[in-house]
């Protein structure tokens, strides 16, 4: 997996906050008016960078809009608990969906408490990791 800076939503970002939205750092101006889902899979990839501590679950949501001022949520990834949320735990990796607006930008969704630790990184990639490492003799069902 390819991370380059120009796709980048958040690095090493703070999570910690009471239940809302905390926007990224960046937005990703595609440069396209509108429909920036067509074309080759792109996806949404996001991990923590450090543990997770508080109370509730963190959300990664993709947000669009036109105007660089009004967005609206598009796709979204599981939340993940305090309690789940480790080092390197996987927020978020789905697939743009299609009739994107131009810009683009992901909120961590904090819900069901207050997170009082934990920082995450999101950014807009070509692939994704998704090597799974199983006991030796088990193969992947």
């Amino acid at each position: 997996m390819y991370i380059d800076s120009q796709e980048t939503f958040a690095e090493g970002q703070s999570v910690a906050a009471a239940a809302g939205d905390i926007v990224s750092t960046n937005v990703i101006d595609t440069g396209a008016a509108a429909d920036v889902g067509i074309g080759e899979p792109m996806f949404v990839y996001s991990t923590l960078v450090a543990a997770l501590a508080g109370t509730g679950s963190v959300q990664v949501v993709l947000q669009h809009a036109s105007d660089n001022a009004t967005f609206t949520d598009v796709a979204s990834g599981p939340a993940v608990t305090v309690a789940n949320g480790k080092i390197g735990t996987r927020l978020a990796a789905f697939a743009l969906p299609r009739g994107l607006k131009r810009y683009l930008r992901v909120a961590f969704r904090v819900a069901g408490g207050t997170t009082s630790g934990g920082t995450a990184s999101a950014y807009l990639v070509k692939d994704v990791q998704a090597q799974q490492y199983l006991k030796s003799g088990i193969s992947p069902v």
